[in-house]
């Protein structure tokens, strides 16, 4: 209640409250109060209604709301929500509708609910904001949101509304662009690497200055030299720039051809496999795991009956904990299974509400680990390693390194799969072989360099 009255219009932002109220809950009372404190106008959510500006849509007891384009949507809540209306299964699919536009807020309630959406959120690029616990008079959800660190912001309720306001105008009237410039930016990855053991002084500049200038943006820091400051009062913020610097995009079988040319390249190199022999391929930056589950569903394909009693490890690795945390639930919005095939949908995902469960079987075979693609130790004899529009983001040394790396990783048999923007270097041609170039797929040459 104490956030509403000072929520003013703007003309660009709607609002959407899930409140945990079971079926039977007072929706109509609840209405009634929040018209009462509101400066703007509530009504209760209902199905397939258009979210509009200066309006507050209340979720109505004992059914979960979700955003799908410009439109609410109601459904019945399944026993996997931890309360009902779920926040989590709200926050999810703003970050699908909305991605960077997304804000979510988690105020005063019991339990968890919300840390897992406000993941989400974050993981798209959104903005998460949670009541300071010490303020809330049940400081359940908000805590365990700060915990999971996934929370952009700790705010007073008192002064959330001007926080939001002031990131509404940025998005609005966004100011002109910080002055975000090279000489600065060293000081600021040598306090990174010092912070998290992240070394990015091997990605284009170019791409991490554009990334620092939204966050600059949001923040209202005009030089990095500014920003430098703040993260000297606010340590934390070092951890939110790793995860910026990080790439956290990932879909089921993204350029649905290339999957189609491996699947094809694979199924000699799987089928020679004695029963006993391990299969292991690795995804280095995973994100929320879409792809590594690709690629668990096509070795299902090749193996058919063979695929349960097989000796199968598809490894996804990321530094980003909060993508990871998505990929180890293995639980997607219906959005993410459009380059799905109907035949794959009905095989290897269950349905839950409107979301999407991998099957078990699929899961079992997935292992999800925190790793450092630069400096930690690659896993061995693999059979494939996918490394799709990652090497993009880093200068030519950086990606050799990488190269050399997946080539000691791979068995003399390996292909190594990149994505559609990325070629191999004179160092990586001396490494692999050209298999089907249209599809950016390699084979590992038997030489060491």
């Amino acid at each position: 209640m104490a956030l509403l009255p000072r929520l003013a219009p703007t003309g660009s932002m709607a609002y959407v409250i899930a409140q945990h109220m079971a079926q039977g809950g007072h929706s109509d009372l609840m209405l009634r109060l929040l018209n009462q404190h509101s400066r703007l106008r509530v009504v209760m959510a209902s199905e397939g209604m258009q979210l509009q500006p200066d309006y507050i849509y209340l979720i109505p007891a004992g059914k979960d709301g979700l955003a799908r384009g410009n439109c609410l949507h109601l459904q019945e809540p399944t026993s996997e929500n931890l309360s009902s209306p779920s926040v989590n299964i709200l926050f999810a699919s703003l970050a699908e509708a909305y991605g960077q536009r997304a804000i979510g807020i988690v105020l005063s309630g019991a339990g968890s609910d919300g840390a897992m959406g406000c993941r989400a959120i974050r993981a798209m690029g959104g903005i998460t904001i949670a009541q300071d616990p010490l303020t809330a008079l049940f400081d359940g959800m908000p805590s365990a949101a700060v915990a999971a660190r996934a929370v952009d912001h700790i705010r007073k309720i008192d002064d959330i509304p001007e926080l939001l306001h002031a990131l509404i105008a940025q998005t609005v009237e966004p100011p002109s662009p910080p002055a975000a410039t090279l000489s600065a930016l060293p000081p600021l990855l040598e306090k990174v690497f010092a912070a998290t053991g992240c070394d990015f002084s091997n990605y284009k500049e170019e791409t991490l200055l554009r990334r620092l200038e939204r966050r600059m943006s949001l923040l209202n820091i005009r030089s990095l030299e500014d920003y430098l400051a703040h993260i000297e009062r606010h340590p934390a913020e070092l951890s939110v720039i790793q995860h910026l610097f990080l790439v956290s995009l990932s879909s089921f079988f993204r350029d649905r051809d290339a999957f189609l040319g491996l699947q094809q390249a694979l199924r000699p190199i799987i089928g020679a496999k004695a029963p006993q022999e391990k299969i292991r391929m690795w995804v280095p930056g995973c994100a929320s795991g879409e792809e590594v589950y690709t690629l668990a569903i096509i070795l299902h394909e090749i193996l058919g009956p063979r695929f349960e009693q097989s000796d199968i490890c598809v490894i996804g690795t990321d530094l980003n904990s909060e993508a990871l945390a998505l990929a180890r639930e293995g639980l997607y919005p219906e959005s993410a299974m459009k380059e799905v095939p109907k035949e794959v949908l009905e095989s290897y995902f269950e349905t839950s509400g409107s979301q999407y469960r991998v099957i078990g079987s699929v899961r079992s075979k997935c292992l999800f680990e925190r790793r450092d693609v630069v400096s930690g130790a690659a896993p061995e004899e693999l059979d494939l390693v996918s490394c799709r529009n990652l090497l993009i983001y880093m200068k030519g040394n950086l990606q050799d390194q990488l190269l050399r790396s997946f080539h000691r990783a791979l068995l003399p048999h390996g292909l190594l799969f990149l994505g559609q923007s990325e070629s191999l270097g004179q160092i990586g041609n001396s490494l692999f072989v050209p298999m089907d170039l249209s599809h950016k797929l390699y084979r590992r040459r038997q030489s060491r360099i």
